[in-house]
């Protein structure tokens, strides 16, 4: 099994890819995600796609825990 890449910054997801994957990390859809931000669902599916390729991940699940161990995104309380 592929480990997630180690990843000492940011730089290597884009401003848009990490912006869309802390509306994942929300549990928003495509379309929830196009709407906050003005683009299409198409869009952000690609955006999904290429952050999840960049991270070594099988889904948008283990993008995130991918994520998450790489220091991409910090843990927050969960639901409300």
């Amino acid at each position: 099994m592929a480990e997630p890449l180690a990843l000492n910054n940011k730089s290597m997801l884009t401003r848009r890819e990490l912006e869309i994957l802390e509306y994942v990390t929300l549990g928003l859809s495509a379309k929830e995600v196009a709407r906050h931000i003005n683009i299409s669902p198409r869009t952000v599916d690609r955006h999904v796609e290429c952050a999840r390729l960049k991270l070594r991940a099988r889904n948008r699940t283990h993008m995130v825990a991918c994520a998450v161990k790489a220091g991409l995104l910090r843990m927050e309380p969960a639901c409300d």
